[in-house]
């Protein structure tokens, strides 16, 4: 596990550094005399474990405490002290343990111990939280839903605007967001005493949620900005633009790209109405178009015709006024034969342009169609 020490005492850093590194399972990636220089490196890498003295110039062991807890929750603070009267103190900011000065070796060895232990439950809890279905756990195609382990209930949220700033981090995850740029999307007609005490409950929601789903994401804090991450963090958009890059570029492979294209069962977030989230959905939306014409193609180029003709249609539902799907089902039904159906289809598309749209389709089209139904 990666660790990080900070201590304004020089001597105590040295005892503490040689002591850990006898711990084979015990990485030191920092070592720090100022608690601002800690909370720093911990703002760009995540770590597991910080020793931290409680009596530093400046900002001191418990402010920094609350501080690395605000950052990630789970990462594990052992107090380092001469002063045993603190003990009570650290634990209300939730350290895992401290030892005091000068560090007992036993002592120590029995405070390791708890960090192990606590490290091996945070993974077997992980383990057994994690969903088993090879489904990804959130969803975003019609609206947010998030599964965790089979025998934990749907995820009810607490309120509406802390599922939306979830939406949103996780639309931008791995960017450092502004915390204005935050209160501007998800809070815009709140004044900013009210917006700003909005974010930091709902700041508090999203932390809460991803430790009891075990969705393997982490939520941080730095210089005034949030970022989202994880691997874990795996929804249907993932999977489904993974197939639609690959077939874009030439590189489909159908039983993967049509397991994806069943994936869009409604467009991005489209029940959540959140306004920030109509220009995704249309590039979503283009991506569906596309993935779609490129299996129907391949299923008509393979004879699987009536396979090709339901997929159009289906398609077709989400996006009545493509006229790319459009000419795509023209093309199934002639080459299934269907005359009948495809003067119906024709005429269906140019009927609907005309009166919802307020203009035909284009030439092109009606040149296409044309062509075919007199070819049938």
């Amino acid at each position: 596990m990666k660790a990080i020490l900070i201590d304004d005492e020089r001597h105590a850093l040295l005892q503490l550094q040689w002591m850990l590194e006898k711990e084979a399972d015990i990485e030191i990636v920092g070592v720090y005399q100022q608690a601002a220089e800690g909370l720093s490196h911990l703002s760009r890498e995540r770590v597991e474990l910080v020793f931290l003295d409680l009596e530093m110039p400046g900002m001191g062991g418990l402010e920094a405490a609350e501080t690395i807890a605000a950052l990630d929750d789970e990462i594990r603070v052992v107090f380092v002290t001469a002063y045993s009267t603190y003990a009570l103190e650290a634990f209300n900011v939730n350290a895992l343990d401290y030892v005091l000065k000068p560090i007992d070796p036993s002592r120590f060895a029995t405070t390791l111990e708890r960090v192990r232990k606590s490290v091996a439950r945070q993974a077997r809890d992980r383990k057994e939280a994690s969903p088993t279905s090879e489904q990804p756990a959130i969803e975003l195609f019609g609206h947010l839903s998030i599964r965790g382990a089979s025998n934990q209930p749907p995820l009810k949220w607490r309120t509406l605007k802390s599922k939306e700033l979830f939406a949103y981090l996780l639309q931008h995850r791995e960017v450092w967001l502004p915390k204005d740029v935050l209160l501007d999307e998800i809070w815009p007609s709140y004044e900013l005493d009210k917006a700003t005490s909005h974010l930091h409950t709902a700041i508090y929601q999203v932390r809460r949620m991803l430790k009891e789903t075990g969705l393997g994401g982490a939520l941080d804090f730095s210089l005034e900005s949030y970022r989202l991450h994880g691997e874990g963090l795996r929804t249907d958009v993932d999977l489904f633009l993974q197939a639609a890059d690959a077939a874009s570029q030439g590189g489909l492979v159908e039983p993967e790209a049509a397991a994806a294209w069943e994936l869009y069962r409604g467009h991005y977030l489209d029940k959540e109405d959140y306004p920030w989230a109509k220009a995704r959905r249309e590039e979503l939306l283009q991506n569906y178009v596309v993935l779609t014409m490129r299996l129907t193609s391949a299923e008509r180029a393979a004879g699987s015709l009536d396979t090709a003709l339901r997929r159009v249609r289906r398609a077709r539902e989400l996006h009545p006024y493509s006229e790319r799907l459009a000419r795509e089902q023209l093309a199934c039904l002639a080459a299934i034969g269907d005359a009948e159906g495809l003067r119906a289809s024709y005429a269906a598309f140019c009927q609907l342009m005309t009166e919802e749209m307020g203009t035909p389709p284009t030439t092109e089209f009606q040149d296409y169609g044309q062509a075919l139904i007199d070819g049938l």
